[in-house]
């Protein structure tokens, strides 16, 4: 936008310096009333000022004065039409540039009136200064209204461009205009000029725009919203969910409410849908406006999402997809309507909302528009699940689709179970050309319905009905599940077949609705089916499931379902129906009886073949074995399967002989632990201990006694009443386990523990090429690593604890504290306990080393929230108290964990150092500056990322999950939420 200049010429002449000094003084007899000039140019502006609602009662009731001592609001409204308005150009005091005058001219007539009220000052360059006294040098203020132009104009002698109000710096498009040949039009606006819009000199039309959209809301009329759609979709952007459709609908209900508005039909049609959405019941049962939560989603396909904000809402589901789909349906008619959004008619809205319905399944699916999403092998699982999740984020759909997504690209084969909505998301009213009848209401009975059939046919509203809603949302849930099977074979040509199972939306509210009602107004699937012909059987409908189909490569690759998308595709969902086994089946059973669900379940446990070259780089593993996190899992494995195996069998002889045969096949394999293991549960067998139906038992004796399990549980009995008692036999545990277990490292090998799956990656990417800093694993490459119990680790941690408030032992704190390190060397756990012990100490500067080298490989939010507390309070005791004022925030933003701890101490931190508090988007480039760790680091986040695609690919769906949920803590996508779904096992 530039400012915008007057073309023509002025009309005001340069005033006599006698006239001058005449008007001076006539301007000083009444503040704002000045004595006008018989020769001054003026013009009277007829409907320039509209009667304001409520205004015209004349009542004694009405106050004289405002709050403020002023002229009430009631009465500038009683007295608005009083008028007449006009300008005056010429022969009064104004800058040297020129100018002229909005003025009232107190009741008078115009040309003869020879006093009236300065309203406003009107420049030469745009713009409209409230006055009520002359201005003799061009105002050094902000302008009440302005108008400018665009920057790029559609004509070269066509000049268009936005009105704006100014208020306190702020300013409001309220208005387009358009200017040939200086005369001008104004258009786009929520007020209504009617035929006083156009044709408009230079004075004219700034006067008229400051009358509209300045001085009648001064008077007490409602302020003019943003031109169009603006002032909607601000409200969207700026207030909570339910809070932005109340006022919506209250912006509207006022605007109706004022004769001078014409709120664009479109706006109208929203609130509409919102009312019918459940609005009206929200409002009467006085649900909090924080209840909903908004998002735009601008990186897929920017429309609207609403959730609620607790697990306990007073906001059914159904209302939440029903007011989303309101607004959905209002951001696609708009996105289609353009530029001519705000003037189009109400038939128009109906008939573009109609036909976006009926047509969202035409959309191209679009697969490779992700934000920041990592990178899978090609025609592998992840970039199947990547495609189609975003897909359906990518659609522009009215009405909310649930999908859940399995699938196995080897078999060729995915399946998709999706939740549609049901026949009461469909409008209710539709508009059609050459209908016999218009109607109102709904048809009262057959009688009326055969009368009207018989009047001539004509355009007009007319009533869906049940059934043709009914209709409406079977063949929107048959488009929707082409496009996302159409998403599936574009995203993967290894892909040969797409099993669809769709379920009509349910809710509590809908199945009492159903009981309770008799016009099935919430039909039943089988109703549903029967209104748009689909046989009623086990072949199509189960329970709730409106359809359950099988669609082939070979089908789509004719012409992408194209036909069927576009129109009616019954007839290939009647050809591709499946039979349910029951009616708790869809279309999942299938991938879930293949045999991979049961590697995906157990894996990465098992052993497995060698890993592709680019899931070797991306997970630092060569295979399965090397991304093991549990202590002796294969031992823990193969006690699982004997147990199974001892749980068909009818007696303890047959338990000893399945016994006996595993620990044959334990020593023909030389596995000297699988061997003892046998031996220990034959025991316990024979002597009874272990009951034969007791699975967990026998898998327990199988594994073996973990003496630092052990002693672990006893210590912590004990540890609060005799700490030096519970010391003692964790630190005997520690000894013994190191002698007897080997847990000691060396020059060829290493043990470690590792919390989590994405623990294990890291450690591995930083031994393999020290891409991750930890300078443990980078030190532990070409050694052996061997995992150790876990209950080893916690004893180290647990001794920390113990042994950090005694001043004599603060050595073997810091020793335990190492050790814990070094087990855990991708774990932040054990970096705290040492930082913990360091600061006990006061070697706050050890401490402070310690922490940042823990954030460097942290992943957890959790631990990454109390070491950023950590870290505060030392960096705080180092003279760094702005520093740790930034690490209090930045833990308070990662987790609640220890929010009010850290609230509190950053409080006392304030107040006891003065210094100020870094902005919420200051945080991070506070700790980066200051060389603090910003937790997660780049390389880890995209570690995480990187590592859930291979694992993916490579069928290690747990791992996948684990790496993927930290990664969109951090980055959240709602496409690859959706593939986190997808790798539920």
């Amino acid at each position: 936008m530039i400012e915008h200049r007057k073309m023509a010429t002025p009309a005001t002449s340069a005033m006599p310096v006698d006239t001058a000094a005449r008007v001076r003084v006539g301007a000083a007899v009444e503040k704002g009333i000045i004595d006008v000039p018989l020769s001054a140019e003026r013009f009277i502006l007829e409907g320039a000022v509209l009667p304001i609602a409520n205004a015209g009662a004349d009542s004694a009731d009405i106050a004289e004065t405002g709050a403020d001592g002023g002229v009430s609001a009631a009465v500038r409204a009683r007295d608005a039409v009083k008028g007449p308005y006009g300008v005056i150009t010429s022969h009064l005091l104004c800058p040297p540039t020129g100018g002229s005058y909005v003025v009232d001219f107190m009741g008078g007539n115009a040309f003869g009136a020879s006093r009236a009220k300065l309203l406003a000052y009107i420049d030469p360059f745009g713009r409209v200064f409230e006055t009520d006294r002359f201005i003799e040098a061009p105002p050094a203020r902000e302008p009440d209204l302005s108008f400018a132009k665009f920057t790029d104009q559609p004509e070269p002698d066509v000049q268009t461009g936005c009105v704006y109000v100014w208020d306190r710096g702020e300013k409001t498009d309220v208005a387009r205009y358009r200017c040939v040949n200086d005369r001008y039009s104004m258009f786009d606006s929520w007020y209504g000029f009617k035929s006083y819009g156009t044709n408009l000199s230079y004075e004219e039309a700034f006067a008229r725009a400051y009358l509209a959209f300045v001085y009648r809301p001064w008077l007490g009329a409602q302020r003019v919203p943003g031109r169009g759609l603006e002032s909607v979709f601000d409200i969207l952007r700026h207030q909570p969910g339910l809070q932005a459709l109340r006022s919506i609908a209250s912006l509207v209900r006022e605007a109706d409410a004022d004769p001078a508005f014409q709120p664009p039909a479109l706006v109208r049609c929203l609130v509409k849908w919102l009312e019918a959405a459940g609005l009206t019941e929200l409002d009467a049962a006085d649900v909090p406006n924080d209840e909903l939560r908004l998002v735009r989603t601008a990186k897929y396909a920017d429309i609207f999402y609403l959730a609620s904000e607790s697990s306990d809402s007073p906001v059914t589901e159904r209302q939440i997809w029903a007011l989303e789909a309101a607004l959905n349906r209002f951001k696609l008619v708009a996105d289609a309507f353009g530029d001519n959004a705000s003037v189009a008619t109400d038939v128009d809205c109906a008939r573009w909302d109609a036909y976006l319905i009926e047509t969202a399944g035409v959309q191209q699916p679009v697969v490779d528009q992700l934000f920041d999403a990592p990178v899978g092998r090609s025609n592998g699982e992840w970039m199947l699940r990547r495609g189609v999740c975003a897909a359906l984020e990518n659609a522009k759909l009215p009405f909310r689709v649930d999908m859940s997504l399995r699938a196995d690209v080897a078999a060729g084969l995915v399946a998709l179970d999706l939740v549609v909505p049901d026949a009461s998301f469909m409008p209710e009213w539709v508009w059609r050309d050459g209908v016999a009848k218009s109607v109102g209401a709904a048809p009262a009975s057959a009688d009326s319905g055969l009368a009207a059939a018989d009047a001539p046919a004509r355009s007009g509203w007319l009533w869906a009905g049940d059934a043709e809603r009914a209709s409406q949302a079977a063949r929107y849930a048959m488009h929707v599940g082409l496009l996302l099977a159409a998403a599936a074979f574009e995203a993967s040509s290894q892909v040969q077949c797409v099993l669809i199972s769709a379920r009509m939306f349910v809710d509590d509210a809908a199945e009492e609705a159903t009981e309770g009602h008799e016009g099935g107004a919430v039909p039943t699937p089988a109703a549903v089916s029967a209104s748009f012909s689909l046989p009623v059987s086990e072949h199509m409908i189960a329970g709730d499931v409106l359809y359950n189909v099988s669609l082939n490569r070979g089908d789509y690759a004719q012409n992408g379902f194209a036909a069927e998308r576009a129109g009616d595709p019954q007839a290939l969902f009647v050809r591709c129906a499946v039979p349910l086994a029951t009616e708790a089946s869809s279309a999942l059973d299938a991938v879930r009886e293949l045999p991979s669900a049961r590697f995906r379940k157990r894996a990465p446990e098992l052993a497995g073949d060698a890993f592709a070259a680019a899931s070797v780089v991306a997970l630092g593993a060569d295979n399965v074995r090397d991304l093991h996190i549990q202590y002796e899992s294969t031992l823990r494995l193969a006690g699982e399967g004997l147990a199974d195996r001892i749980a068909g069998t009818a007696s303890v002889t047959e338990a000893i002989a399945a016994c006996r045969e595993a620990e044959a096949q334990a020593k023909a394999a030389r596995d000297d632990a699988q061997q003892a293991a046998c031996r220990r549960l034959m025991a316990g067998l024979v002597d009874g201990t272990i009951d034969m139906a007791d699975q967990n038992a026998m898998v327990a004796s199988f594994v073996g006694e973990d003496r630092c399990r052990v002693a672990l549980n006893r210590a912590r009995t004990i540890a609060q009443e005799r700490p030096e008692e519970a010391i003692s036999i964790l630190s005997a545990a520690v000894t013994e386990a190191e002698a007897l277990d080997g847990y000691v490292d060396g020059a060829v090998t290493v043990h470690r523990v590792f919390d989590a799956y994405a623990s294990r990656v890291l450690y591995n990417l930083a031994r393999r090429d020290g891409s991750i800093a930890c300078r443990q694993a980078i030190d532990d490459a070409g050694k052996q690593m061997v995992l150790a119990s876990d209950a080893f680790y916690l004893c180290h941690l647990d001794l920390v604890s113990l042994l950090e408030n005694s001043f004599e032992r603060a050595d073997d704190a810091l020793r335990y504290g190492k050790r814990a390190c070094e087990l855990a060397p991708t774990a932040l756990v054990g970096f705290r306990a040492l930082a913990r012990a360091y600061m006990l100490v006061g070697d706050m500067e050890s401490s402070k080393e310690t922490l940042e080298r823990g954030l460097l490989i942290a992943s957890q939010p959790n631990d990454i929230a109390v070491a950023y507390y950590q870290l505060a309070y030392v960096l705080w005791r180092l003279g760094k108290p702005r520093v740790g004022a930034a690490c209090y925030l930045k833990s308070m933003q990662t987790a609640s964990v220890v929010y009010a701890q850290s609230s509190a101490e950053l409080k006392e931190l304030l107040d006891e150092t003065g210094v100020v508090m870094p902005e919420r988007d200051e945080i991070d480039a506070e700790l980066a500056q200051a060389g603090v760790p910003v937790a997660p680091v780049e390389c880890v986040l995209d570690a995480l990322g990187a590592g859930a695609a291979a694992a993916a690919d490579e069928g290690l769906f747990l791992v996948a999950r684990n790496l993927l949920s930290l990664r969109l803590r951090y980055r959240p996508d709602d496409a690859l939420t959706a593939v986190l779904r997808s790798l539920e096992v």
